[in-house]
């Protein structure tokens, strides 16, 4: 009796595994975890709120600077249309030319 229940176990697992292998089987599949994160956030709100926090931060855009931001170390060159003409990276931020009186 245990033996047939163990096989019928092991084969029902079998076919499972055997369904995610044909094109589509995977389709669905996210339900059930859905499922299991509200279980969570009921049991441990905490918890629940850490992990969506984490995953907007994740999300999350970097900062742009604004217009008024100079890096230091970047030099950057302009033709007459206004077009990028050439970048220089420096290691450490040129100093600035000394207007002598």
């Amino acid at each position: 009796m245990i033996g047939g229940i163990l096989g019928a176990g092991v084969l029902a697992i079998w076919l499972f595994q055997r369904s995610l292998d044909q094109p589509g089987g995977r389709e669905g599949l996210g339900t059930g975890g859905n499922g299991l994160g509200l279980v969570e956030n009921i049991f441990s709100p905490g918890r629940g709120d850490a992990r969506e926090d984490l995953e907007s931060q994740k999300k999350a855009g970097a900062v742009l600077p604004s217009a008024d931001d100079h890096p230091p170390g970047k030099l950057a060159t302009f033709d007459e249309d206004g077009h990028l003409r050439s970048v220089t990276l420096r290691a450490t931020p040129a100093p600035e030319p000394r207007a002598d009186d």
